[in-house]
């Protein structure tokens, strides 16, 4: 395969700024499905392909790596209109603010726009980690050994009250007698 040559920046700004004006002047598509979140991730990593991919690629966790795998594998054919106008999304949108900024309340605001409010709520619960949960959950979360030492020294009510409220399967092991 013949690498093609490198060009300088300059030009490259100048081949990509023509590009996104090419785009940006054809008028929106019309009666086309839309693409969920997951699939427009897909698109654009088949898109960008091997080379300009892999570093995004190395950064996936294992279950994102199968939610775009599996996204990647059935998203059948897309037409070359959805794939340039979905690239000029992306690019506007990085070149609007020149850079990107995670954070939870702009990621919940994403999730929001292509999910239902159950589901986001459930997601962005599971992202906020032990520092969003409340006691009892907090509790599930302790080594079996520590709340079992804990709880040796309260009344059997306590005992009772404090396991009930835990998952069953950790109460089941801080009840297990240690060897």
């Amino acid at each position: 395969m013949v690498n093609a040559p490198e060009k300088n920046p300059a030009h490259a700004q100048r081949d990509l700024a023509a590009a996104v004006s090419t785009l940006a002047s054809r008028p929106a598509p019309t009666g086309r499905r839309l693409l969920t979140g997951r699939e427009r991730a897909a698109v654009l990593m088949l898109a960008l392909g091997e080379q300009y991919g892999a570093k995004i690629w190395g950064m996936l966790d294992d279950d994102e790596l199968r939610q775009l795998s599996v996204a990647m594998s059935s998203i059948g054919a897309i037409e070359a209109d959805v794939v340039e106008n979905l690239l000029l999304e992306f690019v506007t949108r990085m070149s609007a603010s020149g850079a990107l900024m995670g954070s939870y309340e702009a990621t919940e605001r994403l999730l929001q726009q292509y999910l239902p409010p159950e589901r986001v709520g459930s997601i962005m619960e599971q992202i906020r980690g032990p520092a969003g949960r409340n006691m009892w959950e907090k509790l599930s979360n302790v080594q079996e050994e520590v709340l079992a030492n804990y709880l040796k020294n309260e009344y059997p009510q306590t005992v009772a009250v404090v396991l009930s409220k835990i998952r069953p399967e950790h109460a089941a092991r801080v009840l297990a007698p240690r060897t």
